[in-house]
């Protein structure tokens, strides 16, 4: 417990909390903050009542490609029973437009890692990786790798009802 407490609190004394952030599954989701592309700003905590999907993404990714419209699909499907999409590009700012681009392509709400606000998730994931937070703010899975509608709906569905 003592080794837990002095591990969790070495990254703020040394590089920032941002940097060694990690996600605990069964655990509050941690803060997760900025603007969309369109300029609509989004909180995660104040997505409570709604099930999150945090998507990290890049736009250089094969695996991302192939997954991109299996997001798009499932959220069109699946909004409507209260579930809610975040996709962070984790792409260099350079590449912001070309981020853009396609979750526009999409019409799936996304943001870059680097711009945020808060960002307790960490910046750095290999891609595609997904977090899926409960209605009650409680991080529930990690996803890694491309996700299938199957996935989806083992992974997510049981959430939404």
């Amino acid at each position: 417990m003592l080794r837990r407490a002095f591990l969790s609190s070495l990254p703020a004394l040394t590089f920032g909390a941002s940097v060694w952030a990690i996600a605990e599954i069964d655990l509050p989701a941690p803060p997760l903050r900025g603007k969309f592309f369109d300029g609509t700003p989004f909180d995660l905590a104040a997505m409570t009542g709604k099930v999150v999907l945090v998507n990290f993404y890049s736009s250089y990714c094969k695996y991302c490609a192939y997954e991109i419209g299996n997001v798009e699909a499932f959220y069109e499907q699946r909004r409507g029973e209260g579930l809610e999409i975040i996709v962070l590009g984790v792409d260099a700012p350079e590449d912001r437009p070309r981020v853009e681009r396609m979750l526009g392509i999409y019409n799936l709400p996304g943001a870059m890692v680097h711009d945020l606000e808060a960002n307790g998730f960490g910046r750095r994931h290999p891609t595609p990786t997904a977090y899926v937070v409960d209605r009650a703010g409680i991080l529930r899975n990690k996803l890694v790798g491309a996700k299938t509608p199957r996935r989806f709906h083992e992974q997510v569905v049981p959430l939404l009802s």
